[in-house]
C-alpha cells in the first residue's frame, strides 16, 4: 500500500513527532511510505531512510509573476497526483495547500484522510478556525481521531467517516533511567511557546508555589520555541519571568535535540495546555517515569492519566490548583516517585509501535476497499 503523509514540516511540535513515529513504524512493516513537506526546513526528528521524501513548495526560475503564482498554486496538486497514493493523510496542513490536495485526490483511487490533532470544542479554539477544520473534515474521505473524546465534536452524519488510532510512543522513552528520588526540585515542561500551551499560567503557578513554600531551590525549565505566527510569545514569557524576579529559577532554553536526556535529568513534569488532542509530550514524560501534573483538557490528558494514581489533573486555567499540585510533588518525593513509576507502567501497556501501526494500516485498507 502506498501511503503519503502531508505536513508543513518536521519541527517544533507533538504532531510532527507523531507523524515521524507513524511513518517510521509503517516503513518498518514494509509499506511504501512517503512524506511530503511544505516547508524546506531542517528536520528536528529522525525519519527512517526507507521513507521517500518530497517537497511540495514550488521551486523554479520562473520570473513572470502571474505564471509563477499559477505554478506555485498547482505544484502541490501535481506532486500528490504524481505519487498515485492509495491514501493521503493531511496533518496540520495550511488551508491553501489542503485545497490543492483535496482536488488532487478527486476522481482517482486515492483516499484523503484528515488527521485531527486537537479538539475543536467551542471553548478551545476561535470560531473561524473551528469552521475551517470542520469544513476540511467534511471534504475528507475519512477522519482520523486520536481519542474517542474528540468524536463528540462532530455531527451525526460525519460519524461514519471517523476512525480512531492512538498515538505511538517511541520506546526509547521507556528506557530512560529513573532512579528513586529523595527530593523533587527540577520541574520541566515541553511544548512550543504558544497561547494553546498557556505557559503564562504555568509560570504564574510556579511563582505562586515558590512564594507560598519559600523554597529556595526549585527550578522550572520550559523546552520549546515560538512559531512564526506567535513569535512574540517568548518575549512575553521572559517579561513575565522578570516581573516575578525568577530569572535564576525559570529557564527558556528553546528546542533541544536530546529531550529524552532532559526527561532523565528532571524530577517532575508540568503540562499547562488549554486544549489538546492526545499530547505527545505528556506521553513521553509519563513513559520516562516522571510524575506529571497536567491540565484536564476536554480531550487528551484524562485518556492518559488516572488522577491521583499515575499523575495529577487540574482544571484548565486554574493557577492555584496547578501551584498546589506542584507543591504536593515537591513536599512528597516518595509519593511522586511512585506516581512516576505508575505512569511508566501505564505507557508500557499503551501498545507497541508495531501493534498500533498495524491497526492504522487495517483502517487504511478498509477505507480503500
Amino acid at each position: 500500500m502506498r501511503i503519503v503523509f502531508v505536513i508543513r514540516d518536521l519541527t517544533n511540535g507533538g504532531a510532527e513527532r507523531g507523524v515521524t513515529a507513524f511513518v517510521n513504524a509503517l516503513a518498518a512493516l514494509g509499506e511504501d511510505v512517503h512524506l511530503a513537506c511544505i516547508a524546506d526546513i531542517p528536520d528536528d526528528y529522525d525519519v527512517d531512510p526507507g521513507v521517500s521524501r518530497h517537497l511540495l513548495t514550488f521551486a523554479s526560475n520562473v520570473t513572470i509573476p502571474k505564471l509563477r503564482g499559477l505554478c506555485k498554486m498547482l505544484h502541490p496538486a501535481a506532486q500528490i497526483r504524481r505519487l498515485a497514493a492509495d491514501v493521503v493523510i493531511s496533518v496540520n496542513v495550511p488551508a491553501e495547500y489542503y485545497r490543492e490536495i483535496f482536488w488532487a485526490t478527486r476522481f482517482s483511487k486515492t483516499r484523503l484522510v484528515y488527521s485531527v490533532v486537537n479538539n475543536i470544542e467551542k471553548k478551545s479554539v476561535d470560531k473561524a478556525k473551528r469552521r475551517r477544520w470542520k469544513k476540511e473534515c467534511f471534504l475528507a474521505d475519512a477522519i482520523w481521531l486520536q481519542t474517542s473524546g474528540q468524536r463528540r465534536f462532530f455531527p451525526r452524519f460525519m460519524q461514519k467517516k471517523i476512525f480512531e488510532a492512538q498515538n505511538i510512543l517511541d520506546s526509547r522513552f521507556l528506557e530512560v533511567k529513573r532512579e528513586k528520588r529523595t527530593r523533587v526540585r527540577r520541574f520541566i515542561s515541553v511544548g512550543r511557546l504558544h497561547p494553546q500551551k498557556d505557559q503564562k499560567r504555568l509560570i504564574a503557578a510556579f511563582a505562586d508555589m515558590v512564594r507560598r513554600t519559600q523554597d529556595q531551590e526549585a527550578t522550572l525549565t520550559i523546552y520549546g520555541k515560538s512559531g512564526r505566527s506567535y513569535a512574540d510569545t517568548e518575549t512575553e514569557l521572559r517579561m513575565l519571568i522578570r516581573q516575578y524576579q525568577l530569572e535564576e529559577r525559570i529557564f527558556l532554553p528553546g528546542r533541544v535535540s536530546d529531550i529524552a536526556q532532559k526527561y532523565e535529568e528532571a524530577d517532575a513534569f508540568v503540562f499547562s495546555s488549554v486544549y489538546e488532542g492526545c499530547p505527545y509530550a505528556l506521553m513521553e514524560a509519563m513513559g520516562s517515569g516522571l510524575p506529571c501534573v497536567s491540565t484536564d483538557c476536554p480531550t487528551g490528558p484524562s485518556d492518559l492519566i488516572t488522577n491521583g494514581k499515575d499523575g495529577i489533573l487540574v482544571p484548565v486555567g486554574d493557577v492555584q490548583a496547578m501551584s498546589l499540585a506542584m507543591q504536593y510533588l515537591l513536599e512528597h518525593p516518595q509519593e511522586a516517585y511512585q506516581m512516576g513509576m505508575a505512569a511508566r507502567q501505564r505507557m508500557r501497556e499503551w501498545g507497541s509501535p508495531q501493534k498500533i501501526a498495524r491497526q492504522l494500516l487495517r483502517q487504511f485498507q478498509r477505507i480503500c476497499s
